[in-house]
């Protein structure tokens, strides 16, 4: 009885526990309210009929937007929300969350129709918010047109009354719009509108980019100028496509290059690319979307504009499919196979890859380099909606990310079903299949995603932790404070479930302080739409530019929102009005609405960054004037069609350059590699600082392989330097004699003639040369670099350690001197430097997949492999490049070392975690097959997905696996089994390029480079002190195309400089800032000395030489 009691008592204590703790739970940043909160019971319902479906109009699920402001002029923001067939809903803010349902009074319901977006504007410039909605019309059975809702004033109830106007105006448009943007492209103070529509599939819709050029009244995009009271239809005459290839589905405004007008983005889904529109100021615009971006987002969904890291510049977001989920992500179509994503490439079409792309502005708007998937924010799935803005008040923007799709088109046993011929027959005679092939889609909700801007530039999935972990139907949202707390709130509309309406609990969780600001224009622009504001405090900036239109069929409230963290008090706010006037304010206190009125702006103060001026810039592109006619030309073989599972082309790595005076004139000339089928061409400097190629015939004959690298040294000995020739590539294979190097002497006026049998007889495909006299006694030894064993990767190439005899005859003494340096591992670049200090040349190489190697040089020619003491664990990775500099002048060698860049979907995590390759003949084929696999949340997953693999190994994939589902989310272990026990491993534990600072005797310090040095695989370094301070600062070069789609082109890297501060440390600088721009993916970068100067000279794959003069 006693024990019965304590049993019940426990539980009760227990119980107890559990309320209590429950109580305490941890409150989230988001609150996510009721609509009995709210009293808002609106809920966009999408059903599939058998009248109207997905297989009907495939935007079905595509949902509904809403558009935030205040329509009655009481100071609390209103909620309009958008309903695809059920009725659209104007709601008043009534205050604390509670809003009234006035869409009868108000007048807004809109026609029975297919709806879409909506955005608030003040169209007649009375100082009322008016409201535009978007529809689909003549298409199936939707018959509606766009409606302007003019805001006439309140009643007497306070409810704002509105009358249908889009006719009287000239923008009831019939066709297929899906959002609308108001903005004075002009400047002659009234909203223009720029209308985006798109297409529906039909095979008129596909073809080449020279469709732009073919009208299309219903699908293409529209520019209508405000003429005051009605808008005249200016398309054709202002430069904007409008087509049928368009889909458009985001569009967002803002002045993209600083220079004072509104530019325009356009995200189209599908295979056309996006449009980016900069404005003239002539009342014309001009697209530039295939000069400024190397890659975008290929199903482009919403996007958005701001500057996500307070540099001044605006930048861009748009959002794509790419799941997280491994599940899903085998499961579903990505991006094309290498064919098609050619042949989309050859009929004009530019990169494009199925993930979210975050593209910074790193040449003043001319320029942007995608930084999504190192920044976080690649893969989010079926998303929307992007909305950055500075959600918990600490001054960096955040990202919410509205997610998820009804059914998902785009599963590929779904896809595979309807591929069968009969099923396609039934579907075009009968509507009798319709829910049972729509029921073969499977469902796609997904949790709203949440991303923490943070100081370092990589964003935070703070999903969970923020409130949005339930899976949804979101699609249009916005952002707004809506009980005037001083945090923005978040109301984001959903299929078939209720209308989201999230509170923000920042102010107070944190007490974090903050800034709004409510513009009020001159003329017709009574909310300062494209007015500017900046915020300075403690030398940090922070900018905003005012717009509505943003994120998915949705548009913000007007008024501008600044967190300010910690700070009380504003040291400097500046708002730039569009018509360029300013206004500046100092010492502004914290926590207020602020309403600044153009009518007081009568300064021209701009605070905002433009780019250099080229005549003063620290460079200077001088490549023209030059006239240097070299082109790298490389060959057409494709690595992918005889190794399918290699990670990545290794066939396009050269050209390098070699700079030396090499006919004695005093005057430095250059020699740059050639491809497979080119030769390498010898550059001689004239007295007037000009060159002209040499003939050489020595070296025509040099072109059965790819020239991967080049050094001068005297290899014999009589005092001129001769010219070696390293012989690499993927296209030749086995004991071929194409992959022999080559060593020419040089007679001392600088003819070149090929050496007789210098060299031993070694074979492979190599990478790198290296020269020093190691041994001290008067002769130059050489080290070479195998990269890898043609045509068999993963598997170790041989590197050699060549001893010169004096008279210019090496013999391999790889094995008797430098034990285990042979197969050290598959190397990309090599130097000779005396890391620690003991007066001798030692050896240290990088590779792919290798950590960076030691060999220290014991006497008597003997190295000795030292990494192991080094105390650098983990530093495997998949180098490129390493150059030796002393960047704090302290006389110790330090090391810059170029790796893969963690821009990249293969980016190790962690040392936990590395990239690993298995290689394995694993089907017992005779064939080595490469299995590449990453890590998600402790399980190692292939990269490649179930196509790829069973075109390599058909009988273990293609029987194990009938389904696609069936193989989504296994692991390696799961797929392949024991036969992993019984493969080799190479792992990669960091993609990060990197300086090793030398603090003497040996010891380095582990110092990543900056941000912009990690956005692209680096493949040379130069250095230099280019701003003539005092301290060395470096040249970063890279960019790598030799990829598969689904991993996407590296192309981020348009020229960075890092400055040097003479410590160890640096500070980047983009484009916009030295002038040193780089194009396409640069191998090499070297300086020469002329008597005009140095010149900086840039190599790159398949392209022209760059030439550069620093100023």
């Amino acid at each position: 009885m006693i024990k019965c009691c304590c049993l019940k008592r426990s539980k009760i204590y227990i119980i107890f526990l559990c309320v209590l703790c429950s109580c305490h739970k941890k409150e989230t940043l988001f609150t996510l309210l009721t609509p009995d909160q709210t009293r808002i019971h609106f809920e966009n319902k999408n059903v599939d009929t058998g009248s109207l479906n997905i297989l009907d109009y495939l935007y079905y699920y595509n949902g509904g937007g809403v558009a935030l402001g205040d329509v009655n002029g009481d100071g609390l923001v209103d909620i309009y929300v958008t309903s695809n067939t059920g009725g659209n809903k104007l709601y008043l803010n009534e205050g604390n969350f509670k809003f009234k349902d006035v869409t009868k009074e108000a007048g807004v319901c809109g026609r029975a129709g297919w709806t879409t977006g909506v955005t608030m504007a003040d169209v007649n410039g009375d100082g009322r918010l008016d409201i535009y909605v978007c529809t689909v019309g003549g298409y199936k059975n939707f018959k509606s047109h766009n409606e302007l809702f003019i805001n006439t004033g309140n009643d007497k109830n306070g409810v704002p009354v509105f009358k249908e106007e889009a006719h009287q105006w000239g923008i009831d448009d019939t066709g297929f719009s899906t959002q609308a943007v108001f903005f004075d492209y002009n400047h002659d103070g009234k909203p223009d509108m720029f209308l985006l529509q798109h297409s529906v599939h039909s095979l008129s819709n596909f073809g080449d980019t020279s469709l732009r050029h073919v009208y299309s009244v219903v699908s293409g995009g529209k520019l209508y100028r405000n003429d005051g009271h009605h808008f005249t239809d200016v398309t054709k005459q202002a430069g904007i496509i409008s087509s049928a290839l368009g889909f458009g589905l985001g569009v967002t405004v803002g002045d993209l290059n600083n220079d004072g007008w509104p530019d325009i983005y356009v995200s189209n889904d599908f295979q056309e690319n996006d449009y980016y529109y900069l404005n003239n100021g002539n009342g014309t615009f001009t697209e530039v979307n295939g000069n400024a971006f190397g890659h975008e987002s290929r199903s482009s969904m919403g996007n958005d504009i701001a500057d996500f890291n307070n540099d001044g510049w605006l930048d861009i977001i748009t959002l794509d499919m790419l799941p997280q989920d491994e599940k899903v992500l085998k499961s579903t179509a990505t991006d094309d196979p290498e064919d098609v994503y050619e042949y989309k490439k050859h009929y004009g079409f530019t990169d494009q890859y199925v993930r979210n792309c975050l593209q910074m502005n790193t040449d003043g708007g001319k320029r942007f380099s995608e930084v999504g998937l190192m920044t976080g924010v690649a893969a989010t799935d079926w998303s929307w909606s992007p909305l950055m803005a500075d959600f918990n008040n600490d001054g960096i923007k955040d990202l919410f990310i509205s997610n998820g799709i009804k059914r998902r088109e785009n599963d590929l046993d779904y896809i595979n079903y309807i591929s069968n011929d009969t099923v396609a027959f039934q579907l075009q005679a009968t509507r009798n299949l319709d829910q049972q092939v729509i029921s073969k889609m499977p469902e796609g909700k997904v949790h709203n995603y949440m991303f923490e801007g943070t100081k370092s530039m990589i964003f935070k999935d703070v999903s969970s932790a923020w409130g949005f972990s339930a899976p949804t139907l979101s699609n249009g949202a916005a952002y707004a404070d809506l009980n005037n707390d001083g945090n923005l709130d978040l109301v984001v509309n959903n299929i078939n479930a209720p209308l989201a309406i999230y509170r923000n609990n920042t102010r107070a969780l944190t007490h974090r302080h903050y800034i709004k600001i409510e513009c009020k224009g001159d003329d017709g622009n009574t909310f300062g739409i494209g007015a500017k504001i900046l915020l300075i405090n403690h030398g940090k900036l922070q900018y905003n530019y005012v717009k509505t239109t943003c994120g998915f069929q949705s548009s913000i409230d007007p008024s501008v929102f600044f967190g300010l963290d910690k700070d009380t008090v504003i040291d400097t706010l500046l708002v730039i009005w569009p018509n360029q006037k300013s206004q500046l304010l100092q010492q502004v206190k914290a926590d207020q609405t602020l309403v600044l009125e153009e009518q007081h702006a009568h300064s021209t103060i701009n605070l905002l960054p433009h780019a250099v001026d080229k005549n003063k810039a620290a460079f200077a592109d001088v490549t023209d004037s030059m006239h240097i006619p070299y082109k790298h030309k490389e060959d057409a073989f494709d690595d992918f069609k005889f190794q399918h599972l290699i990670p990545h082309k290794v066939s396009t790595e050269g050209p390098k350059i070699a700079v030396t005076d090499v006919n004695g004139d005093g005057l430095q000339d250059f020699y740059v590699c050639g491809a497979k089928g080119q030769p390498g061409e010898l550059f001689m400097q004239q007295p007037d600082g000009k060159f002209i190629r040499a003939s050489e015939p020595a070296f025509d004959a040099d072109t059965l392989s790819d020239q991967t690298d080049a050094i001068f040294f005297d290899a014999n000995g009589d005092g001129y330097p001769d010219l070696y020739i390293v012989s690499g590539g993927n296209e030749v294979e086995g004991k071929n004699p194409a992959l022999l190097d080559h060593l020419y002497l040089n007679d001392g006026k600088g003819h070149f003639t090929l050496a007789k049998n210098p060299l031993p007889v070694f074979y492979g495909s190599k990478s790198c040369a290296a020269a020093a006299d190691y041994e001290g006694n008067g002769h130059t030894d050489l080290f070479v670099g195998g990269r890898v064993v043609a045509g068999d990767y993963g598997a170790i190439p041989e590197s050699h350690l060549l001893i010169n005899d004096g008279h210019g005859r090496f013999k391999d003494m790889t094995g008797e001197l430098a034990p285990g340096l042979k197969h050290i591992g598959m190397v990309t670049d090599a130097v000779w430097t005396d890391f620690d200090g003991d007066g001798k040349k030692d050896l240290i190489l990088v590779g792919e997949w290798m950590p960076v190697t030691f060999f220290k040089n014991m006497g008597g020619g003997r190295l000795k492999n030292v990494t192991a003491q080094m105390n650098l664990p983990n530093t495997n990775g998949w180098w490129r490049t390493i150059k030796v500099a002393d960047v704090n002048g302290d006389g110790k060698p330090d090391l810059l070392l170029g790796n893969y860049g963690i821009n990249s979907k293969l980016a190790p995590i962690g040392p936990d975690y590395p990239l690993k390759l298995y290689v394995s003949d694993f089907d017992h084929n005779g064939t080595p097959d490469q299995i590449l696999a990453y890590a998600k949340n402790g399980k190692y997953y292939t990269f490649l997905g179930k196509d790829a693999l069973q075109r390599q190994m058909p009988s273990l994939i293609g029987k194990k696996y009938t389904s696609y589902h069936a193989f989504a989310g296994q692991t390696v272990e799961q797929i392949f089994g024991k036969s992993l026990q019984e493969t080799k491993v190479l792992n990669a534990y960091t993609f990060k390029s990197m300086l090793l600072l030398n603090e003497g005797k040996g010891h380095f310090i582990e110092k990543p480079l900056p941000f912009a040095a990690q956005v692209a695989p680096v493949y040379s370094f130069e250095t230099g002190d280019f701003n003539h301070d005092g301290k060395m600062d470096v040249l970063v070069g890279g960019n790598f195309y030799g990829v598969i789609p689904y991993e996407g082109r590296y192309d981020a890297n348009d020229g960075v400089v890092l400055y040097g501060n003479g410590k160890g440390n640096f500070k980047a600088a983009w484009p916009w800032q030295t002038g040193f721009y780089l194009k396409g993916e640069v191998r090499d970068i070297k300086t020469i000395q002329t008597k005009k100067g140095a010149y900086i000279l840039v190599a790159g794959n398949n392209d022209s030489l760059q030439v550069f003069m620093n100023r």
